[in-house]
């Protein structure tokens, strides 16, 4: 498994070019400069990683990849992750800001999670670690928000369903939270940069 993160600044609008008819339709529909940075990095870490591979999409719009990779993709604020694997994984980034966490969580959260959060001296942190891991987990079970975020508990580092485990991993980086969710606990250590 890889874990990769590019700064979307240096990106140019020109790059839609180097897209996807879809993809460039995609960031031609965003109405902030920083939104259609996004999209394009994220096209970007396409032709990079997978280029030529067909994607397809499953039934909850997950993109899947017919070469037998698996991947995500997650954007927020200035950065991209992309996470590549030889298994079902999904990723999150979230730029963490003050919020008032318990208020928030409350419509979120099961029960374990409100539990873990009540506990927790810095409850912004643990806010962002919980949904970081909630939605990488949801992304890589497959089924994204159509399925209730109160549906899953993640106060754990494993979460067990249908006789499958999936594993979380954590990375802080600047004012950023940073989860991967795998069927297999094997992690890189660190997040690869790259210049798309």
């Amino acid at each position: 498994m890889k874990l990769y993160i590019a700064d979307i600044n240096g990106i140019t609008l020109e790059r839609a070019g180097e897209l996807d008819f879809d993809r460039a339709q995609k960031a031609a529909r965003y109405k902030k400069i920083k939104d259609k940075k996004r999209c394009i990095a994220g096209g970007l870490f396409f032709n990079k990683f997978l280029k030529g591979v067909k994607i397809t999409k499953n039934e909850y719009g997950k993109p899947v990849a017919k070469n037998g990779d698996f991947f995500n993709l997650s954007h927020s604020g200035d950065y991209v992750v992309f996470v590549l694997s030889d298994c079902e994984v999904g990723c999150d980034i979230q730029y963490v800001r003050m919020i008032k966490a318990e208020g928030i969580a409350k419509l979120v959260f099961c029960s374990a999670e409100m539990d873990l959060l009540s506990q927790s001296i810095d409850k912004t942190d643990t806010f962002y670690e919980l949904w970081t891991k909630k939605e990488s987990l949801l992304k890589c079970i497959g089924e994204g928000f159509h399925r209730s975020s109160k549906s899953v508990n993640v106060a754990n580092n494993i979460f067990s369903e249908n006789g499958k485990e999936y594993y979380f991993k954590i990375w802080s980086f600047s004012d950023y939270k940073i989860c991967v969710c795998s069927e297999k606990n094997d992690f890189p250590k660190e997040i690869e940069f790259v210049n798309l």
